[in-house]
């Protein structure tokens, strides 16, 4: 595993073949993928995006962390690749490719939230924010599950857990904080969905029905409008090897 800074961001590369480049979702880092398993098949490569892990959280608006893909490509050589990310990073992306598609093999949209704007609960979202502001990261857990069941309360806590356990809280704690404040009135598309329609990428869009944050609605009219576009069912998992082995399949069967 190589580690890489792309200016300000951080991140890091591993294995050979087809290019890969992923995008974290919120709350998270460049941690939260399974790496060793995508270098098996991949010239992988996932990065910090502002407001998270190694990076800083300077900049946090759409059009400049649509911008980092780009800066990230850049600095690993790259002309082309699959590129994608996980809710937030789906976000900034589908921005980039929506910008420049001559850089994208296959835009993968996993669990895609903003839509016409952010699904997240305004309330819900605030306590979270106040959480991580003061770098309490047990509370923030613990605000991030809220109204979960016990079971799916637990893999999130775990997952969360393990991530945040690669950086010191008094430094991820505010960075997310602001990246939650940040992100918040993201519109991805100017006119929804009419603007996806432009899209010159095949795009292969992965969602679950019933999650309030990620509504499989907006999953599907992405579908629809997106020329070259597939809807597939998520697997419906935290486990960073589970969905690893799904974006692989997903990857290869297109």
């Amino acid at each position: 595993m190589e580690r890489f800074r792309a200016g300000d961001l951080a991140g890091v590369r591993a294995g050979k073949g087809p290019r890969l480049l992923l995008a974290h979702p919120i709350v998270f880092s460049k941690a939260f993928w399974a790496l060793d398993l995508f270098a098996e098949r991949f010239e992988v490569a996932a990065f910090d995006q502002r407001g998270h892990g190694e990076s800083p959280a300077e900049g946090i608006d759409l059009d400049t962390m649509a911008d980092d893909i780009g800066r990230v490509l850049d600095h690993l050589g790259w002309e082309r690749a699959v590129v994608g990310g996980t809710s937030l990073g789906a976000a900034t992306t589908l921005r980039f490719a929506m910008r420049h598609p001559e850089r994208v093999t296959l835009l993968v949209q996993d669990l895609p939230g903003f839509g016409p704007g952010s699904h997240r609960d305004a309330e819900r979202t605030g306590r979270m924010t106040e959480a991580f502001a003061t770098g309490d990261l047990d509370e923030a857990a613990r605000r991030t599950v809220e109204g979960l069941s016990p079971h799916r309360a637990k893999a999130w806590e775990a997952a969360l857990r393990s991530d945040w356990g690669n950086y010191e809280a008094a430094s991820i704690g505010p960075k997310i904080a602001a990246a939650l404040r940040g992100t918040a009135g993201w519109r991805i598309v100017e006119r929804w969905p009419d603007d996806l329609a432009h899209l010159a990428v095949p795009t292969s869009i992965l969602a679950l029905d019933g999650d309030p944050a990620h509504p499989y609605d907006v999953a599907r009219t992405m579908a629809r409008t997106i020329p070259d576009a597939k809807l597939i069912p998520r697997v419906p998992s935290l486990s960073p090897a589970a969905i690893a082995r799904q974006w692989m399949e997903v990857i290869h069967g297109r």
